[in-house]
């Protein structure tokens, strides 16, 4: 029987497989002998806290794609009949043969790409509706009933293989979202030991809301969330895109690193995200006044030199991140920027390797540094 042979395949090979794009194009190598299959759809709803759904499409002299569907847009798509809200209202299974179910946007499209005929199955992980696996074909005389037979023989078994591989993939993302994604992708490889750790050359990266403990009293709580993640929202974008990775959120506060072989780099790479920052935060500054909501400043405090990175804290709490002189006197250059009446600050160490126009400030007194600290302003 060839389904108990592709259930054995799908249980051993291709439990082998990383990703579930890397599955499907070889189940559909094995279902082929059989079956004749032109496009397999995958799709799960997923734990994220910007996407609902994530969704893989193999498709016969097509490249493989993957996408993730956000909130809003997931929300729309359930308000229009498909062949999956049908699975998820409770339907058995889903079938349409061409022209049938032209009413329905997505297997409109599919007949206008000359497909024949459409077969849907529900995913259940651990008895929960969590997706659907959906097959097409252009073959003229569409599938067969024992085409169907088979196809719906192997669903619990192809199941079964892609719920630990959709996990992964989620607990990865929420690692990702909620460490930084190097410390996320240490963590998920399992440097998970309290104490595993290392030392770092890097550039450190401490900025806040200033006059954050006044917004807080004037503003209602919702109105001051809202600040602050626009505010975050777009300091992290700007980190990103200058290779900046952030550890963490610290009430209005924000710490992140750049590291690298290439101190001058990581340094520079740093003063650039600085600049993206500073125009982000003024675009956002301008939209938020357009619609007469409250602004914020935000300060930025750098420097370069050595921390520890790794886990710290208690056996039933740890935290990913770095500590370390370093991290403490960016965070005293930061506060420094109030009392200068500037938006971005560094240490000599830093601006004397990013070389990147920065201007001397003098000497100033920081809490808990014996010496004075030179300071140098970012460009305007």
């Amino acid at each position: 029987m060839p389904a108990n042979a592709l259930i054995r395949w799908l249980l051993n090979t291709g439990r082998t497989y990383s990703s579930v794009g890397e599955l499907q194009a070889a189940l559909v190598e094995q279902v082929g002998e059989y079956v004749p299959v032109d496009r397999l759809w995958c799709g799960t709803t997923v734990l994220h806290p910007q996407g609902a759904a994530y969704f893989w499409i193999w498709q016969r002299d097509s490249p493989p794609r993957e996408r993730e569907l956000g909130y809003a847009h997931f929300a729309k798509l359930e308000e229009s009949d498909s062949p999956i809200r049908r699975l998820k209202q409770g339907a058995d299974h889903v079938r349409f043969r061409n022209p049938e179910g032209e009413g329905l946007p997505d297997v409109a499209g599919l007949w206008r790409e000359g497909f024949r005929d459409l077969y849907c199955q529900s995913m259940f992980f651990r008895a929960a509706w969590m997706g659907g696996i959906t097959w097409a074909t252009r073959a003229q005389a569409g599938f067969k009933s024992e085409h169907l037979q088979l196809l719906s023989q192997l669903t619990p078994a192809i199941t079964a293989v892609i719920e630990p591989l959709a996990r992964e993939m989620v607990t990865g993302t929420l690692l990702r979202c909620y460490l930084g994604r190097d410390a996320g992708e240490r963590v998920s490889n399992g440097q998970v030991r309290r104490g595993d750790q290392q030392t770092l050359q890097a550039a450190i990266w401490f900025c806040d809301v200033r006059g954050f403990t006044q917004l807080t009293a004037a503003l209602p709580r919702q109105d001051l969330l809202d600040l602050l993640n626009d505010s975050f929202e777009e300091i992290v974008h700007g980190l990103h895109a200058h290779g900046g990775q952030v550890l963490k959120f610290m009430g209005d506060g924000l710490l992140a690193v750049f590291t690298g072989d290439d101190e001058g780099a990581a340094c520079r790479s740093a003063a650039d995200a600085v600049t993206t920052v500073q125009h982000r935060l003024a675009e956002l500054a301008d939209r938020r006044s357009e619609r007469g909501l409250t602004t914020a400043d935000v300060g930025i405090g750098l420097h370069f030199g050595d921390v520890t990175y790794g886990n710290i804290g208690a056996p039933a709490r740890l935290d990913f991140t770095v500590i370390g002189s370093a991290v403490n006197l960016a965070a005293r250059v930061e506060s420094l920027c109030g009392r200068l009446g500037v938006s971005a600050l560094s240490t000599e160490a830093f601006a004397s390797r990013a070389n990147a126009g920065w201007t001397r400030q003098g000497e100033h007194s920081v809490k808990g540094v014996d010496e004075p600290v030179v300071v140098y302003q970012a460009p305007q």
